[in-house]
């Protein structure tokens, strides 16, 4: 059950209750762990309908933080260069 949408540079984003299998595929889902009591993950769903963690072995402490990052995200792709946070600096 998806829980909120938002839109960024007409990309879609969906905060869910953990599960990116009712995504549509080309969105991405901000999905909670454990009910967001044990974080918070990235997704992509590709054309296919596969899912990519677009986070690895990193989960974010909010949905808040995870949606910021899957703006970033979107930033790179449609810009290019690196997202904040992502360069090791």
């Amino acid at each position: 059950m998806l829980k909120r949408y938002y839109a960024h540079r007409d990309k879609d984003i969906f905060i869910t209750a953990g599960s990116a299998r009712d995504l549509a595929p080309g969105s991405f889902g901000v999905c909670a762990i454990g009910g967001g009591a044990e974080g918070w993950s990235v997704v992509h769903v590709g054309p296919e309908g596969d899912v990519a963690d677009l986070g690895g072995e990193y989960y974010f402490a909010t949905a808040e933080e995870a949606l910021a990052f899957a703006r970033e995200i979107i930033d790179l792709l449609i810009d290019g260069g690196e997202p904040e946070g992502l360069h090791g600096d």
